[in-house]
Protein backbone atom coordinates (compact mmCIF):
# COMPACT_ATOMS: atom_id res chain seq x y z
CA UNK A 1 0.00 0.00 0.00
CA UNK A 2 1.38 3.38 -1.00
CA UNK A 3 1.08 6.12 1.60
CA UNK A 4 0.90 9.72 0.54
CA UNK A 5 1.61 12.43 2.98
CA UNK A 6 -0.16 14.80 3.42
CA UNK A 7 -3.41 13.26 2.27
CA UNK A 8 -5.06 16.34 0.84
CA UNK A 9 -4.66 19.80 -0.54
CA UNK A 10 -4.71 22.55 2.09
CA UNK A 11 -7.80 24.76 1.94
CA UNK A 12 -5.74 27.88 1.16
CA UNK A 13 -3.87 26.35 -1.79
CA UNK A 14 -5.25 26.08 -5.34
CA UNK A 15 -5.39 22.47 -6.53
CA UNK A 16 -3.11 23.09 -9.54
CA UNK A 17 -0.42 24.59 -7.27
CA UNK A 18 -0.72 21.65 -4.87
CA UNK A 19 -0.27 19.18 -7.76
CA UNK A 20 2.83 21.05 -8.97
CA UNK A 21 4.30 21.01 -5.46
CA UNK A 22 3.66 17.28 -5.03
CA UNK A 23 5.09 16.56 -8.50
CA UNK A 24 8.20 18.57 -7.59
CA UNK A 25 8.67 16.60 -4.37
CA UNK A 26 8.15 13.26 -6.13
CA UNK A 27 10.77 14.22 -8.75
CA UNK A 28 13.47 14.57 -6.07
CA UNK A 29 15.62 11.71 -4.92
CA UNK A 30 15.36 10.44 -1.36
CA UNK A 31 18.71 12.05 -0.53
CA UNK A 32 17.52 15.40 -1.90
CA UNK A 33 14.36 15.19 0.19
CA UNK A 34 16.34 14.30 3.30
CA UNK A 35 18.74 17.17 2.71
CA UNK A 36 15.82 19.58 2.37
CA UNK A 37 14.33 18.17 5.59
CA UNK A 38 17.67 18.68 7.35
CA UNK A 39 17.95 22.26 6.12
CA UNK A 40 14.39 23.07 7.22
CA UNK A 41 15.03 21.60 10.66
CA UNK A 42 18.28 23.53 10.99
CA UNK A 43 16.55 26.76 9.97
CA UNK A 44 13.79 26.12 12.52
CA UNK A 45 16.33 25.51 15.28
CA UNK A 46 18.20 28.71 14.41
CA UNK A 47 14.95 30.70 14.49
CA UNK A 48 13.99 29.16 17.83
CA UNK A 49 17.38 30.01 19.34
CA UNK A 50 17.24 33.54 17.92
CA UNK A 51 13.80 34.06 19.44
CA UNK A 52 15.08 33.03 22.89
CA UNK A 53 18.11 35.30 22.55
CA UNK A 54 15.86 38.22 21.50
CA UNK A 55 13.51 37.65 24.46
CA UNK A 56 16.36 37.14 26.93
CA UNK A 57 19.46 39.09 25.88
CA UNK A 58 20.81 38.56 29.40
CA UNK A 59 21.01 34.75 28.94
CA UNK A 60 24.42 33.19 28.33
CA UNK A 61 24.81 30.24 25.93
CA UNK A 62 24.04 27.65 28.61
CA UNK A 63 20.90 29.49 29.70
CA UNK A 64 19.74 29.69 26.07
CA UNK A 65 20.25 25.93 25.84
CA UNK A 66 18.21 25.44 29.02
CA UNK A 67 15.44 27.72 27.72
CA UNK A 68 15.25 25.60 24.56
CA UNK A 69 15.08 22.41 26.64
CA UNK A 70 12.25 23.87 28.76
CA UNK A 71 10.36 24.94 25.62
CA UNK A 72 10.75 21.58 23.88
CA UNK A 73 10.32 19.13 26.76
CA UNK A 74 8.48 21.05 29.47
CA UNK A 75 9.54 22.37 32.85
CA UNK A 76 9.05 19.13 34.78
CA UNK A 77 11.42 17.06 32.65
CA UNK A 78 13.88 19.93 32.19
CA UNK A 79 14.09 20.51 35.95
CA UNK A 80 14.53 16.81 36.63
CA UNK A 81 17.36 16.37 34.13
CA UNK A 82 18.89 19.87 34.41
CA UNK A 83 18.23 21.21 37.92
CA UNK A 84 19.88 24.49 36.95
CA UNK A 85 16.99 25.10 34.53
CA UNK A 86 14.75 26.15 37.44
CA UNK A 87 13.90 29.81 36.89
CA UNK A 88 14.77 29.74 33.18
CA UNK A 89 11.95 30.94 30.94
CA UNK A 90 11.81 30.03 27.26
Amino acid sequence: MERRNPLGCPADTPQYIWRRQMDSIRARTVSERLEEWRQLNEAGAIMEETAVRNRHPEYNDHEVFLALVVARYGKELAHEVWPDSVGIEP
